[in-house]
């Protein structure tokens, strides 16, 4: 990689910036990572996204520094609402979502202690969080997750993910954190290179589309477990390569 490359670096947050948490809202950013972020942002040359699950008003919250482009929701919020996001039916899919979490907290306190787990409204995403939950009440989860999503996935208007202890409920559009990406470097005019890095399933569809024309790094993984060329084994390490990176620019 050139010093003098232009690179446009996309970042998940929770389990690459911040350690994955029994809670959501416990995954802080070390001080040595929003230290090495503040660095990139003013480095000549470098643009820096963060594409997260989140909402969108709770990653700029987490990360709340300038300077940085923030995607949530997997990518179908932004900053710049003509962005040339995929149309979606907005109202339709909050009324949708709405409804299956009052579904949901009614049907899971008898399956599971409802402290064990967390029901998360992003607006456009519905997820359950099942972290604190036991491994033999997941099962009985997934079936009343399921079941109160069934409607709209028949329907075809929502569909349901599985990512890292999660379940998800999100639109039936085609639309992830990778075409996210290709779009936001198509919008460039400097044609930097990309340089990729996350830990979630839902990070390979960007691994995919972008390795063969930038860097991807896939976190707490091997490489034969991802689509990503390179990877790391920590949170801590990914501030270490974003600090070789910013050595590289100065």
């Amino acid at each position: 990689m050139s010093a003098s490359a232009c690179l446009h670096i996309f970042l998940d947050y929770d389990g690459t910036l911040a350690p994955i948490t029994q809670r959501p809202e416990h995954a802080i950013m070390s001080d040595a990572a929003r230290t090495i972020l503040r660095t990139l942002i003013k480095s000549e040359g470098v643009t820096v996204s963060i594409v997260s699950g989140r909402a969108l008003s709770h990653v700029r919250r987490f990360v709340g520094l300038r300077g940085v482009n923030y995607a949530g929701c997997h990518g179908l919020e932004t900053q710049n609402a003509s962005a040339g996001l995929p149309a979606i039916d907005r109202t339709g899919v909050r009324s949708c979502i709405r409804s299956v979490r009052r579904l949901l907290e009614r049907k899971l306190p008898g399956v599971v202690d409802p402290d064990s787990v967390d029901i998360e409204d992003k607006g456009l995403i519905l997820s359950l969080h099942y972290r604190r939950a036991e491994p033999s009440r997941v099962k009985g989860l997934r079936e009343v997750f399921l079941t109160a999503s069934m409607p709209y996935v028949i329907s075809g208007k929502m569909v349901v993910l599985k990512n890292k202890k999660v379940f998800e409920l999100r639109p039936s559009t085609k639309w992830d954190k990778g075409l996210y990406c290709m779009h936001v470097l198509r919008q460039s005019r400097k044609r930097p290179l990309p340089v990729y890095v996350g830990d979630d399933k839902t990070d390979e569809t960007a691994f995919k589309v972008l390795r063969h024309i930038g860097i991807t790094v896939f976190v707490k993984g091997e490489r034969k477990t991802s689509s990503a060329e390179f990877y790391v084994h920590s949170t801590n390490e990914v501030i270490n390569l974003l600090r070789l990176i910013a050595r590289a620019r100065t």
